[in-house]
């Protein structure tokens, strides 16, 4: 099977990231929030995602 060398790299990236923080989870977002903020304070503009709407279950219509 055909491996992407930017697939593969990527794993490597995000396992040695997660070895760095023991492998919790809340460790590596508290890491990620503050570069965030050192980021914003450096002068670069730090964008959020805007959650999507939840969408309302429609009734299903008569035929």
């Amino acid at each position: 099977m055909w491996k992407d060398p930017i697939v593969e790299e990527l794993e490597r990236y995000r396992e040695a990231r997660a070895k760095q923080f023991n492998y919790e989870h809340r460790a590596m977002y508290e890491d990620m929030k503050a570069k965030c903020r050192q980021h914003e304070l450096e002068g670069w503009r730090v964008v959020s995602r805007v959650p999507s709407k939840k969408l309302e279950k429609e009734e299903p219509q008569p035929v």
